[in-house]
Formats: structure tokens, C-alpha cells, sequence
């Protein structure tokens, strides 16, 4: 049976992160493709950019960080409203020809969503854009040791280490609401595909118990910031690309490059902005930027550096600025950086050290080199992502996918 309706379910409508953006896109896309599309929305849905024809239900609900820590315990644990809201969308809008798709949940909606998708599990794709899924604090690292995680979630040994940003208070609260998720759906049993953004999640998303059987490769579209090969081998400047936030590594970034004496121009915002201009006076602060605006800028790029804390599932920034001849700089553990390495279009730290990667950085002072790698990655990195084309008719095929498991329209649970 070929799907004629999507159900998209994600915690918010405006474009602030990549999750919602990627939901957002695939509404576009699936409804230019003439399917009947509903985005179901944790937040208001007042600032969406969808057009007329995709339906917009709203919960009017807020983050949970922006409520009292109780009512953030007892929302982020079973949102009862977010319950009622996505049964009623089902009972309205269920045909044996309707697929579900869960991109955000963990702010807004809650682990209520799993509850009141149980009846549609077998039309159900779950998105795993990061590790929120099965890992308490979403990523596999110890904000306290700032150090990946190799625990298995919700082990003894993970539910007695305080690994979250904030306090243990909320390690146990995320503890806990990964283990009401547990309760609802079992990843280990579901009916459901989970499609992840990259294949080497697989590994990770395993350890926390769930089948291999039922995970899906889904990588994420990327729209180059240039359409010609940026000359890096001609230019002097790095670039670091994102949120301004520890975890992100920007002032690893801007250490590794006034080490070796070159400019970092920083695109992006957040709490470490005050920090970088007073600290470091070879760091040029860009502020957040458009895609367009970017491709302007990145054409003086000799690399971009990700030094990224965290493990990162995907890394769209790398790959606009791979596909577009710009290499990149990276620790070894990052997924697109190994690939890109691969190919001879990056330069990785081995180890997670500012001494490492500064070594990763010195490697740029070779002009050959940098020739070499912007040549790899402008020719061999589109194979590493979607197009929005390709990314769109995957998404149908995991639909059309679930819909041969013998469908059936359902009946409003109460």
C-alpha cells in the first residue's frame, strides 16, 4: 500500500535547532510530493514558515527548561495533555494509509507521545537525531568529566554517575523519564523503525537494549554552502560554525588557532561569546548567520574546525562545508570526520586534547595538502548525506516499509 497521509509529531514548529528544521523540511517536502501532511507541535505553532495545505495542530506547551523544576518533573515525565492532544489527532485522522513520524519529544511533548502512539506502533518512525532515545542526559558524555561515555544507559554503574551539565537532580528526573519511555515502548520489542542520521549510531543505540533488526539509516539532507570548490589552499582563515556553549568546543577552536598564529572567524552565538572576545583577539565574531550569508564568508575558509565535545551523531555544518572544498578539522571519534579522513578530506586530532588538535591544525600549514584535501572533500563527500530529493523519497520508502506490516486503522484508546 503506498502512504497518503504523514503524521510529523516534534516539539516545536519554529526552525531553532536541527531536529525541528529536519521535521519542518520533510513536511515540505513530503507535501510537494502531493502527500496529505499534519505536524503535530509541542509549542503555539504561531511561528512556523509552513505552507497552506500542511495542517498544523499545536499543544501550546513550553520547553521544560523554562518551567518550575516541579511542573518540569511532572510535565517531562507523562505530559497529559500532550497525551490527549495526539489521541485525538489519531482518532481524527487515521487511515490504514497513514504513517506517524516522531522527530522531537524529550522537551515538550514527553514520553505521553509513545503512550498515545501505541496503537499506531507498527506505522510509527521514530527519528534518533541525537541519543536522547536511550541516553539519560541525550548524548553519551559526562558533562562533569567532559568525557564520552562508554556506560551502558541505566546500567548501576550510569544510574550512579552524575554526568549531567546541571545538578543530579536533573540526572535522576532524565533517569527517570527514560525509564517511563522504557515502560511505553519497548526498543528492544517495537513494531516501530528508528531511523538514525548516521550508520554508526547503530552501535550506541544498540547498547542501550534496542533490536538491530528494526534500525534504519537515514541520513540527513545537505545543501552545500557553495556550489564551486571553495580555493582553501589560497586562503588563511578558519572557521568554527555553531552554538557558543562548552560542549561545542568553540575556545578549543580559537586556542588551536592562535597557537599557530591564524584568525578564527566565529559564525554563531551563545553564553561563550563574552568569553572569546575578551580572551582572544585572533577570533572575528560573525554572529549567526544565514546559509547564504555563510556561502559569502566561507569563500575565505582554509578549514572548518568541529571540535566538538560531544559524540556527533552527524555534523550538517561539516558537511555544507565539505561539500563545498572546505576541510575539515575534527577529533577522531566524530562520525563525519572518520568518514572524511577516509577520503583524505579532513585532519583529526587523535586525541581529545587542545594539544592534539592543535597538532591537527599545524597539518593546514602545507599548501599541497590543503589542495589535496579540499579537492577530496568538494569531490567525494556528497556520498556521505542526503540530498533533499533523495532524503525525501528515502523517508517514503521507510513509510511504504511500515504500511506492508498489515495496517489497520485504529480505534481512540482512552
Amino acid at each position: 500500500m503506498r502512504v497518503e497521509k504523514v503524521v510529523i509529531l516534534n516539539d516545536r514548529s519554529e526552525a531553532l535547532g536541527g531536529a525541528t528544521s529536519l521535521a519542518l523540511l520533510s513536511a515540505r517536502l513530503l507535501h510537494a510530493a502531493s502527500l496529505q501532511v499534519v505536524y503535530v507541535t509541542g509549542d503555539s505553532g504561531a511561528r512556523h514558515d509552513l505552507p497552506e495545505g500542511i495542517k498544523v495542530v499545536s499543544l501550546g506547551g513550553r520547553p521544560l527548561l523554562e518551567q518550575p523544576f516541579p511542573q518540569r518533573v511532572r510535565d517531562g515525565l507523562d505530559n497529559a495533555a500532550a497525551f490527549r492532544l495526539v489521541r485525538d489527532v489519531i482518532a481524527g485522522e487515521d487511515t490504514p494509509s497513514t504513517v506517524y513520524h516522531l522527530h522531537g519529544w524529550a522537551q515538550t511533548l514527553s514520553p505521553a507521545v509513545f503512550r498515545a502512539l501505541a496503537p499506531v506502533e507498527r506505522r510509527l518512525v521514530i527519528s534518533a537525531h541525537d541519543f536522547s532515545l536511550v541516553c539519560p542526559n541525550g548524548s553519551y558524555f559526562n558533562y562533569q568529566t567532559e568525557q564520552v561515555c562508554a556506560l551502558t544507559p541505566l546500567s548501576p554503574a550510569c544510574l550512579v554517575t552524575h554526568c549531567d551539565k546541571r545538578k543530579r537532580a536533573e540526572k535522576a528526573f532524565r533517569v527517570l523519564r527514560i525509564l517511563r519511555r522504557r515502560q511505553l515502548i519497548s526498543l528492544s520489542k517495537t513494531e516501530a523503525l528508528i531511523a538514525m542520521i548516521h550508520p554508526s549510531m547503530a552501535d550506541w543505540i544498540v547498547r542501550a537494549g534496542a533490536s538491530r533488526a528494526r534500525l534504519r539509516v537515514l541520513r540527513n539532507p545537505v545543501t552545500p554552502f557553495r556550489r564551486q570548490r571553495v580555493a582553501a589552499e589560497q586562503n588563511a582563515d578558519l572557521f568554527y560554525i555553531g552554538r557558543l556553549q562548552p560542549e561545542k568546543g568553540a575556545v578549543l577552536a580559537a586556542d588551536a588557532a592562535r597557537a599557530v598564529g591564524r584568525r578564527l572567524r566565529v559564525i554563531g552565538d551563545g553564553p561563550e561569546r563574552d568569553l572569546l572576545a575578551r580572551q582572544y583577539p585572533n577570533a572575528v565574531l560573525e554572529g549567526w548567520r544565514s546559509h547564504s550569508e555563510i556561502a559569502e564568508l566561507i569563500v575565505g575558509a582554509r578549514a572548518l574546525i568541529m571540535p566538538s565535545r560531544l559524540p556527533e551523531p552527524f555534523g550538517l555544518v561539516a558537511l555544507e562545508a565539505l561539500q563545498s572544498g572546505v576541510p575539515l578539522v575534527a577529533f577522531s571519534d566524530s562520525f563525519v570526520a572518520r568518514e572524511a579522513a577516509g577520503v583524505g578530506a579532513s585532519f583529526v586530532a587523535a586525541e581529545r586534547t587542545a594539544a592534539s588538535l592543535e597538532g591537527a591544525v599545524r597539518q593546514l600549514d602545507s599548501d599541497p595538502a590543503v589542495f589535496q584535501a579540499s579537492h577530496a572533500a568538494f569531490d567525494l563527500c556528497r556520498e556521505f548525506a542526503s540530498t533533499p530529493e533523495s532524503w525525501r523519497d528515502s523517508m517514503i520508502d521507510l513509510y511504504e516499509e511500515q504500511l506492508s506490516r498489515v495496517p489497520g486503522t485504529v480505534e481512540a484508546s482512552s
